[in-house]
């Protein structure tokens, strides 16, 4: 089982001819609405690619919280979801030719306790997004194997929190990561994608190593991917692969959603669809 928890959003995805200036106004065109957020994007592709997965997450009994139930419903993903005031939304900015740009609007993170008791005492993988230090560490408690986003790799290397892998985008961590901060975590692999180049990994084995990229014959957008990419490697990890074998399921994964608008799989068509 792999349990995956953080904020859900409903995300707005509008092209734009352009980023705006300050006081500038710029007209774009809304693509879609969508369901987003790191962790259910992530745990929507495991769905999507028949992994055993649950998501924990938060979301309100309003309109977007209902969009958030019946995307997931389309997938085939179980949500045990925590209770908050209002769904929160995320706009996601995308230029003529350039990379995403993301407004998110947070809730107030719920109770460590109200997300300890929902994600519960199953073994296998978590997955924790949660950026409070602390809702993110007790979200994990339980996992044989805790992974998190790599941008929290400091914090966690100065509290003495322990994880077992950080997978993040190397452009937020623009020095590297230092083995040192590594040793400090217990963290037996790192990996930093590094968009069309592939990216790299590191193991306490073989130090950093370079993983390539999978092809992608018809671009979209970059919304998702990281995400999309996450879920490949939780998924090889959780079949018994190695961290390279793993980074490179990951990295089919994510060509998969680069071929796609928006951050989440689209649902597989119906029969009565065909």
């Amino acid at each position: 089982m792999i349990t995956v928890t953080g904020p859900s959003y409903l995300d707005v995805l509008m092209r734009v001819p352009h980023l705006a200036a300050e006081g500038e106004k710029v007209r774009g065109h809304v693509v879609r609405e969508s369901p987003g957020g790191g962790a259910m994007n992530t745990a929507a592709w495991l769905a999507a690619d028949g992994a055993s997965v649950r998501l924990v997450s938060t979301r309100a009994d309003d309109s977007e919280g209902l969009m958030l139930q019946a995307a997931c419903d389309g997938v085939g993903l179980h949500v045990h979801w925590v209770p908050c005031d209002r769904t929160a939304r995320a706009l996601v900015l995308v230029p003529h030719g350039g990379e995403r740009t993301i407004y998110t609007g947070h809730i107030a993170p719920p109770a460590d306790a109200d997300i300890v008791t929902a994600v519960g005492t199953h073994p296998g993988i978590t997955w924790s997004s949660w950026r409070d230090a602390h809702l993110r560490a007790a979200a994990a408690a339980h996992g044989t194997l805790r992974a998190t986003d790599a941008r929290a790799i400091a914090d966690d290397a100065a509290a003495g929190s322990q994880w077992d892998l950080y997978i993040g985008s190397a452009a937020e961590s623009p020095g590297g990561v230092g083995d040192d901060l590594l040793a400090a975590t217990g963290a037996r692999w790192c990996v930093l994608t590094e968009g069309a180049a592939g990216g790299r990994v590191w193991d306490t084995v073989h130090g950093w190593r370079r993983y390539e990229p999978s092809p992608v014959a018809d671009l979209s957008d970059t919304c998702g991917a990281g995400d999309a990419f996450n879920a490949g490697v939780l998924r090889g990890l959780a079949a018994g692969a190695d961290i390279l074998t793993a980074c490179a399921r990951g990295a089919a994964v994510a060509a998969q959603c680069l071929a796609l608008v928006g951050s989440f799989p689209h649902p597989a068509p119906s029969d009565e669809e065909g």
